[in-house]
């Protein structure tokens, strides 16, 4: 027999079975199975996608005959071949890691608490949505890496502190590289931290919150909490109709601050793609340059 796919009938329906179970959200603790984990964080993700935690709601949800839109649609197949994924490795005996919630995303080693994975899933979502720039930079697969990214980061709570930093700091220099200047990871680990604690008490986030710590501390060497607001203001004024997305002049800031404290070689992951020629006009681009060049003249 080959392998599973999420397109065979049978492993999907059973797939689909395994999610309705967990649809409760009342599993708690460390989960040694694959599939478990897919179905625990799929449900997570529904319960972000629709608003509600209703467990009857979420069962119609999964329900093969059901129609319940495009978008959590799609959520629901992406679970579905998750889950699906998820048991062929029970059947292989694999172990749980990254690439159990997102095969993009590798091997790497995620928190396999159920508590705590849906913490995650919900504090990465609100991350998501709260930036309009991930989704029309990143689309759907920058939200299933911001799924599993968090996984990795509540793993690192457990760590000491010089040890959590470190891979912090490591993960915000590879994300600056891709265009994700370090604010934003500065905010969702305190965004984490903050979801951690509300479910799992004051140990739950452990070392996170020195970590954000540190990213702010060298993010406001070059830029202040002060400048990344009043270039806010200078974007809106200077774009007006023609923001790309709000929260412009904030990321055009801290993109600035990642050059010059040398997360980044220069702000252009970020910047190069806000002014592409078949993005923005060449009249907005200029604007967006002359922004840039105040930031610049007001950062230390």
């Amino acid at each position: 027999m080959g392998p599973m796919t999420a397109t065979d009938p049978g492993y999907a329906e059973q797939a689909r079975r395994l999610m309705v179970e967990h649809a409760d959200r009342t599993l708690a603790g460390p989960v040694r199975d694959p599939a478990v984990v897919a179905a625990v964080v799929g449900v997570e993700r529904l319960v972000v996608a629709t608003g509600s935690t209703d467990v009857d709601t979420l069962r119609r949800v999964l329900d093969a005959s059901a129609d319940p839109g495009p978008e959590v649609g799609e959520l629901v197949a992406e679970a579905v071949a998750s889950v699906v994924a998820g048991l062929e490795r029970r059947d292989s005996g694999e172990a749980v890691d990254a690439g159990v919630v997102n095969a993009d995303a590798g091997r790497h080693e995620i928190v396999t608490d159920a508590t705590l994975l849906r913490a995650g899933v919900r504090a990465s979502q609100r991350s998501y949505d709260a930036t309009p720039y991930y989704r029309l930079r990143y689309g759907g697969r920058g939200a299933r890496f911001a799924s599993t990214d968090t996984a990795w980061l509540i793993s690192l709570a457990e760590h000491d502190e010089d040890h959590t930093v470190g891979q912090v700091r490591w993960l915000a220099r590879v994300l600056a590289s891709r265009g994700m200047p370090s604010l934003l990871l500065e905010q969702h680990v305190s965004a984490l931290t903050a979801e951690l604690l509300s479910v799992a008490g004051e140990d739950a986030a452990g070392s996170l919150p020195v970590a954000a710590d540190a990213l702010a501390t060298t993010r406001r060497q070059r830029v202040d909490d002060d400048l990344l607001a009043r270039a806010d203001a200078w974007a809106e004024e200077a774009l007006g109709s023609d923001l790309p997305f709000r929260g412009t002049g904030l990321l055009l800031a801290a993109a600035t601050a990642d050059a010059l404290a040398g997360v980044t070689t220069d702000d252009t992951p970020f910047v190069g793609w806000l002014t592409y020629p078949e993005r923005v006009r060449p009249e907005t681009a200029d604007r967006i340059a002359e922004v840039r060049l105040r930031i610049r003249a007001a950062a230390r």
